[in-house]
């Protein structure tokens, strides 16, 4: 049955959907065999391929970083501060072993709908 509820017809962020959808995408390839240590910059820099040290000396915008870590607090709570391959990372989100992204809703409303239908990918 489609979504026809008020509460599902509202104007939705397109890009916080877009960057969902990269998320997902991200989280698929991971594998579940072991737990992993994610954050948004490395999300942002494998979808676009832009280092986000290059973009913010080009006086590039980070709120897709804002956007990212939105999206990731829904799916794992807090962040945390460690330390990645010896550089300091102050969001870090932890990708625990056995994790499914397909197993889990979406944040946003249109990928919701997706997903009840069973025509979400990834």
């Amino acid at each position: 049955m489609p979504f026809t509820k008020e509460k599902f017809l509202v104007k939705e962020n397109a890009h916080l959907v877009q960057w969902e959808r990269e998320i997902r995408k991200f989280l698929r390839n991971l594998s579940p065999d072991h737990g992993h240590r994610v954050s948004a910059v490395m999300i942002y820099e494998w979808a676009t391929g832009i280092k986000v040290t290059e973009l913010i000396a080009e006086g590039g915008s980070t709120v897709d970083m804002k956007r990212i870590n939105k999206i990731l607090r829904f799916y794992f709570g807090n962040p945390y501060m460690t330390y990645i391959c010896g550089r300091k990372v102050p969001n870090a989100f932890k990708v625990k072993p056995g994790y499914y992204i397909t197993r889990h809703r979406p944040f946003t409303l249109t990928l919701y709908a997706e997903y009840c239908e069973g025509t979400l990918k990834p």
